[in-house]
C-alpha cells in the first residue's frame, strides 16, 4: 500500500467518523492544519502519528488496512455469526453458497 492509498483512507475514515480536517488534527495533538497539509500533499507520515488518526477516527489498524474496508465490520459480523452456527448448519450454508 502506497501513501496515497493511506491518504485516501485517512479521508474515507475521516469523513466517516464525521470529523473536519481541522477536528481530527487537534484530536491527534497536531495543529490545526496538519490533516489538510496531510491530504493534499505527499509528505513523511509517521506511524505513530497513523496510528493516533486510526484511533481519533474510531477505527482499528485491522479495519484500516482491510482489503475491503469499506465492507469490514459488515464482514466481520458475518464471519462471526458463521463461527456461531453448529458444524452441520456451517457445512449446509458452505453447500448452499457453494450451488
Amino acid at each position: 500500500m502506497d501513501i496515497k492509498e493511506v491518504i485516501q483512507r485517512i479521508i474515507y475514515f475521516r469523513n466517516k467518523a464525521n470529523l473536519s480536517d481541522r477536528e481530527l488534527s487537534l484530536r491527534i495533538g497536531k495543529h490545526e492544519g496538519y490533516i489538510n497539509k496531510l491530504e493534499s500533499k505527499d509528505f513523511n507520515l509517521p506511524s505513530e502519528t497513523l496510528l493516533e488518526i486510526i484511533d481519533a477516527v474510531n477505527s482499528t489498524p485491522e479495519e484500516f488496512f482491510s482489503n475491503d474496508y469499506f465492507n469490514y465490520k459488515t464482514n466481520i459480523e458475518l464471519i462471526d455469526t458463521i463461527k456461531n452456527l453448529p458444524l452441520n448448519k456451517r457445512s449446509s450454508l458452505l453447500n448452499f453458497i457453494k450451488g
